[in-house]
């Protein structure tokens, strides 16, 4: 029951300290480069299921590496409701501190995708620091920490340059900066081991174990959320913004399964090298497809336009401000 272990993408934001840990991760990682571009392990499918068996007792749990993991990641997100908090002042919103909540919200949709994308979170067999139970797998109280900051650092990066009324430019850099923390989290997690990994046949595995698929789906994914917290700012601003934590989840999970479908088919089925090296890229496509769209019909901004930043009176600030949409 061999499967291929491997990592997934980390997560960034746009500010210098996170730029600063993404220079680094990918600096100690360059070196397993060439081997991680050969890397293409046969995948032994479950006789019954006929997909790549989960790793399961093969790959143990560490509590002390979970432990100082969630650590590290609890600190991460209180970092990250710290600048909502103090964003939110700037702007007088409440958006801001509800983008950043509702990444927590995001733990449900993630065991899901977890399951389609091949990734293994390990497990106590403790039922008292069991969460809940999907499909047979358990799912421990920890995942709260890791998954709140990734779904907080990625979402509040594209929230900000949005806030900032940024050129169309700087919200793609926003999403390469976004993909590129995604890298740095999860590399260094990764490679930590005993916490999470990933199996079966995973494509555009570029640097050490992450595979890069995950890097678009997941921002993109997050992106159609945001969009729409930015968008209709104004009256989700004070109590109202509580409606900001259901999109994120829905959102994601309904981004992830359009984006990411070439890749999970490929992950569980056995297919040649090519084969699953195309549908990586083709979720890679269909993720930036996705992400201009949700420039062009939820922001109301051409995607190409690379200079141009947020018309007023754009479709996007009539339906955020009311009094522009009645002028």
């Amino acid at each position: 029951m061999l499967a291929t272990l491997q990592t997934r993408p980390a997560k960034a934001q746009a500010i210098g300290p996170l730029a600063l840990l993404t220079m680094l991760a990918l600096g100690a990682m360059w070196p397993d480069l060439a081997v991680a571009q050969a890397a293409h392990v046969p995948v032994v499918l479950d006789p019954t299921f006929h997909t790549p068996a989960p790793p399961n007792e093969s790959f143990p749990q560490n509590p002390t590496h979970v432990a100082i993991a969630t650590a590290g990641m609890t600190i991460l997100a209180l970092i990250m409701v710290v600048v909502a908090l103090i964003e939110g002042k700037r702007y007088k919103s409440t958006v801001p501190l509800a983008v950043v909540m509702a990444g927590a919200a995001c733990v449900f949709p993630e065991s899901i995708d977890n399951y389609l994308g091949g990734c293994y979170w390990s497990q106590s067999r403790d039922p008292a620091h069991t969460f809940y139970f999907l499909m047979g797998r358990e799912f421990d109280y920890y995942i709260i920490a890791m998954w709140w900051p990734f779904g907080a650092v990625l979402g509040y990066a594209l929230y900000a340059a949005l806030l900032r009324n940024a050129k169309t430019s700087t919200l793609w850099v926003a999403f390469a900066l976004s993909g590129l923390a995604d890298i740095a989290i999860e590399e260094t997690l990764l490679g930590y081991g005993g916490v999470y990994t990933y199996f079966g046949h995973q494509p555009l595995v570029l640097l050490n174990h992450f595979p890069w698929w995950w890097l678009f789906v997941n921002v993109s994914s997050l992106y159609l959320s945001v969009a729409i917290a930015y968008r209709l700012r104004e009256w989700l601003n004070g109590w109202k913004s509580v409606f900001v934590l259901p999109p994120m989840p829905l959102c994601y999970i309904g981004g992830f399964g359009f984006t990411g479908m070439p890749a999970i088919f490929a992950i569980n089925g056995d297919f040649s090298p090519l084969v699953t090296q195309t549908a990586g890229a083709l979720s890679a496509i269909l993720s930036l497809v996705m992400t201009a769209g949700i420039m062009a019909f939820v922001l109301g901004r051409s995607p190409f336009a690379l200079g141009a930043a947020a018309r007023a009176g754009s479709t996007g600030d009539a339906i955020a401000n009311p009094a522009i949409r009645h002028a």
